[in-house]
């Protein structure tokens, strides 16, 4: 099957080559149309083990990398977000970025989610949330993506810090009118005490501008 997914990755958006990305060539096996069963992730995203709800997700977003439809499945992952695993919560990021761009609510109810993550502890955990809340392109949201954007800004943390400058790019692709706030947001990072925020910040300015 790993064969198979040479072709198909060539082919494949950028939201599905992410999904190829998070399986890897080892994992081929979640590819096997054969044994997807709703039923069986839908119970497995339920129960109280990690593992097992990994394996579900990796399940779900083979699936989804191969055109089956798997939003019915959408308040059975959204409900796992909360889950203090970090590989879990990038596999269900995937997800809601992959069905959010296609429907306006489920994209209110995904950036609801992420916006739980943003005040985590974890500086990886904000950083991987504020990531895929701004890879939604769906502009009845932006301006809730900029104010995550604005507060990632001043994170205590570079590394959120650096995250929230490369982020400015997206915002920018999806709502250019957002320039005159981006522009000063990012002239504030390129003077930041933190070397990879600076150059993240100057990266960002000479593409949006």
């Amino acid at each position: 099957m790993a064969a198979n997914a040479t072709p198909m990755m060539e082919k494949a958006s950028a939201g599905v080559r992410e999904i190829f990305s998070a399986l890897s060539s080892s994992e081929a096996r979640y590819f096997d149309e054969e044994r997807f069963s709703e039923a069986e992730i839908r119970k497995a995203l339920g129960d109280t083990l990690t593992d097992r709800k990994i394996d579900a997700m990796k399940r779900l977003l083979a699936a989804v990398s191969v055109g089956r439809d798997a939003s019915p499945l959408f308040p059975d992952v959204v409900k796992n977000v909360s889950f203090p695993s970090l590989e879990l919560k990038k596999l269900i990021y995937i997800y809601l970025v992959q069905y959010a761009e296609n429907n306006r609510d489920l994209a209110l109810l995904s950036i609801n989610s992420f916006q739980k993550d943003l005040s985590d502890r974890s500086q990886l955990v904000r950083a991987s949330a504020l990531r895929a809340m701004a890879s939604i392109k769906v502009l009845e949201v932006i301006q809730l993506v900029m104010v995550a954007v604005k507060t990632a800004s001043n994170d205590s943390s570079p590394y959120v810090r650096k995250t929230a400058a490369q982020c400015m790019t997206k915002v920018f692709a999806v709502d250019p009118d957002q320039f005159l706030e981006l522009r000063g947001l990012l002239l504030r990072l390129m003077s930041d005490h933190e070397v990879q925020v600076v150059g993240s910040a100057v990266m960002a300015f000479h593409h949006i501008v």
